[in-house]
């Protein structure tokens, strides 16, 4: 696989950021963990970053406190995801007197689908977990993050071009890793949250059903019917759920269908050494989709559960 030059985007996204160097370490906010695992891949020693959404917590029904908007006004850089994930981050960042305005690096990111993505995957677009995608974030995300870097600490620039460049190699070997982790496995799963289209386009995974479709939505009971029927069909006994999100309902579906639950998580957490970087994240999520797509033709004890 070739590895593409860094796009326009992060050259248009930096060049919003209009900041004088600094001496002291660049003060940035973000949303959530990912982009803080992301920034440490490219300047670990040169920044110091908050994350406001704290671990196991969902960002969807974060609520901020004051010390959050005092964090936010005296931040070089306040980053958010953007497409539903976090869009309180604007008004945050409206209310916080003297902020920057949020920057979204994946508001303007172009997906590139494999040839197989289209009709599967047709709603892919409307997923913000971008970051799932390590061939999305080694040819978008990273170098618009880098870029970012560079406009509000100028005087580092080779030191953050330098970072990139060990890290994007880094993601091509981590794409083949996961390639070969998943290959010749079964391809289709059932989740409790939507989070993992990016992810699932990418490695060629098919998303049977989904419990929810949007954060805290409640599923019909014929929707939910639909669901043990098309697991039944295809003889999965497994749902993946996330720590972020409420287990219970995805439990009582698992037994609707002899099933168990397995852990996947799309945002990380820095306690948990599995998944406290980048590449540990997405190994742990790739090990967690085989496990959890392998029960269609293998024997689970009655449940496996996660913590």
């Amino acid at each position: 696989m070739n590895v593409r030059p860094p796009t326009c985007l992060a050259w248009a996204i930096a060049g919003c950021l209009l900041l004088a160097p600094s001496t002291r370490a660049a003060s940035i906010v973000v949303t959530v963990h990912p982009l803080a695992l992301l920034l440490a891949e490219l300047a670990p020693e040169r920044i110091d970053v908050h994350v406001l959404v704290p671990p196991g917590a969902s960002p969807h029904a974060f609520e901020p406190r004051p010390s959050d908007l005092v964090r936010i006004a005296a931040a070089d850089l306040f980053l958010k995801v953007g497409g539903g994930l976090d869009d309180w981050a604007a008004r945050l960042a409206k209310t916080a007197a003297g902020a920057r305005p949020a920057v979204s690096v994946f508001a303007r990111l172009a997906y590139e689908p494999t040839p197989h993505d289209h009709a599967a995957h047709h709603d892919i677009e409307h997923d913000p977990h971008q970051w799932l995608d390590p061939i999305a974030v080694r040819d978008e995300i990273a170098p618009a993050l880098a870029a970012l870097l560079v406009a509000i600490d100028p005087d580092a620039a080779p030191h953050y071009r330098a970072r990139l460049a060990d890290f994007r190699a880094r993601l091509l070997a981590l794409d083949h890793e996961l390639r070969t982790l998943l290959a010749g496995q079964p391809r289709r799963y059932v989740a409790f949250h939507n989070a993992w289209r990016h992810f699932a386009a990418r490695y060629d995974l098919k998303e049977l059903a989904v419990v929810q479709e949007a954060a805290g939505e409640q599923p019909t009971p014929r929707e939910l019917a639909n669901l043990v029927r098309k697991a039944r069909a295809a003889r999965l006994r497994a749902i993946l759920i996330e720590p972020q999100l409420d287990p219970r309902l995805a439990r009582t579906l698992g037994e609707s269908f002899a099933g168990v639950t397995v852990l996947v998580d799309p945002l990380g957490d820095p306690q948990d050494p599995e998944r406290s970087t980048y590449e540990g994240l997405l190994r742990f999520n790739a090990r967690a989709f085989r496990a959890a797509m392998n029960t269609a033709s293998t024997s689970l004890p009655s449940e496996r559960t996660s913590p």
